[in-house]
């Protein structure tokens, strides 16, 4: 019997603001294999978030990782011309955008145990990559691609999600191809129903200070919402909010809310994302429009720096508004274009109050005879008590002002973390190592998946 091959394609820069998504494509291209029958699913399809402060990608820069076996090697590169002619297909009738590249990625083996390849995810979540350094991991790797800038993505999303590492789910309903560009039809309080009684591995999928439905893009792109949290049969739940029949469903596994970007920033440079540790250096200030700048002094760098936490962020930017000289924070941050400031500016995703500082006021003291507060006689001339007459020759007493902020781990509201963002706290993650059926990751008709995946046991599993 020929030995079945693991093979892993990945597609990147397929979605535009104007039209198209990489994983509408994707869900295509999971139909189509789906068919097939020498290909057999080896794991969920994955969305892979990569770095959040890249400009030039639309605002979620995902890459989608379809792992199946073959039968061989004429298989597995019949799927990967299968793969890139499902490209040209989806992409050739349409005006994209210039800066939009398609590409794809096909490799045999398991990606994530190259070195190479996992450099190169770790470098793509957290600072620019350039297309030659990944065109070289690629070939070293023994990676085919083909494609324009979109290699980069598909190649470092390759050896993103084995198993073992926390992963979370999110289960996408996509648009009858006549209904793209019109309005979504969402029913909002239905969802605020449901939302109140769902348990808390169901996350970022409903914003109660406006009662809206997060889930749900605004774009003319074919997507008709995306649940996400932990536990997929509750996320199936979701599709009684939905008053549009939707195309079809497709449940993937992927790196969003893990915090998979999180790692150690070092020196600030525009579009990298990571963690620091800062201390205030001073009274924050609110902008035009309530977004809010944090001065600070990078640790233990001793760089100047601007958090900047938007309006938009809610709870998190009330925080900000508290926060004092003094302070030790840790913030997960973006590295915005230094402005007229001439200092690094970073957007803050998430912030980790380390410690606040003691705040302290001058006070007359009580008079030690009756207790009322004591009046002064002037500079160096004591006090006297407005009430029993009893004068003090003391100064001024020392008195801590109370904050308002504790120290504690302080996230954006329900509905509004950015995707890479993990929430707080943090929920049980999914950790690999389980083959679903075709059956659990797809659905053709208008009912979504609704299986969760057993207890991991860390290891991958052959079908």
């Amino acid at each position: 019997m020929t030995e079945k091959l693991l093979a892993s394609i990945s597609f990147d820069d397929i979605d535009s603001r104007l039209w198209g998504c990489t994983t509408h494509l994707a869900g295509l291209f999971l139909v189509r294999l789906s068919k097939l029958p020498r290909v057999e699913l080896a794991d969920y399809p994955l969305l892979v978030r990569l770095n959040p402060a890249i400009p030039w990608k639309t605002r979620g820069n995902a890459a989608v990782v379809i792992r199946v076996y073959v039968d061989g090697e004429d298989p597995f590169k019949s799927v990967c011309e299968e793969a890139w002619s499902l490209v040209g297909e989806y992409t050739s009738p349409r005006v994209g955008e210039p800066v939009k590249k398609p590409g794809i990625a096909c490799m045999l083996g398991e990606a994530w145990r190259s070195g190479r390849l996992r450099a190169l995810y770790n470098r793509a979540l957290r600072d620019v990559v350039v297309l030659d350094y990944a065109r070289i991991t690629a070939e070293k790797a023994g990676v085919n691609i083909r494609g324009g800038r979109g290699v980069i993505g598909a190649t470092a999303a390759l050896a993103a999600l084995p198993p073992g590492e926390p992963s979370t789910f999110e289960l996408v309903a996509y648009r009858q191809p006549g209904l793209w560009g019109g309005p979504r039809c969402i029913d909002h309080e239905s969802a605020a129903r449901l939302e109140s009684k769902l348990p808390p591995c169901v996350f970022n999928n409903f914003d109660p200070v406006r009662g809206r439905l997060t889930a749900a893009p605004g774009g003319p792109d074919p997507v008709l919402a995306g649940f996400r949290g932990t536990c997929p049969r509750h996320l199936a739940s979701y599709s009684e909010v939905l008053c549009e029949e939707p195309h079809f469903w497709v449940l993937y596994r992927s790196n969003q809310h893990t915090d998979a970007h999180a790692g150690e920033l070092g020196a600030p440079r525009p579009y990298k994302s990571g963690t620091i540790e800062a201390r205030v250096s001073n009274t924050p200030r609110v902008e035009h429009g309530g977004h809010v700048l944090v001065p600070i002094i990078i640790e233990p760098l001793g760089q100047q720096a601007l958090l900047a936490v938007y309006r938009e962020s809610g709870y998190l930017n009330r925080v900000a508004r508290l926060l004092q000289a003094g302070d030790r924070v840790r913030a997960l941050v973006n590295v915005r274009p230094y402005g007229s400031t001439q200092l690094p500016i970073m957007t803050v995703e998430k912030l980790w109050v380390l410690r606040v500082s003691d705040r302290y006021t001058l006070r007359a003291p009580r008079c030690p005879k009756c207790g009322h507060r004591m009046k002064s006689l002037g500079r160096g001339r004591g006090y006297r008590c407005p009430k029993c007459g009893y004068t003090l020759m003391t100064g001024p007493i020392r008195v801590r002002i109370p904050r308002m902020l504790a120290p504690g781990v302080y996230t954006p509201g329900p509905g509004r973390l950015r995707h890479l963002t993990a929430p707080w706290p943090e929920p049980t993650y999914f950790r690999g190592g389980y083959t679903p059926s075709w059956g659990e990751i797809l659905s053709t008709t208008s009912n979504p998946p609704v299986s969760d995946p057993p207890a991991s046991s860390g290891s991958h599993h052959r079908a």
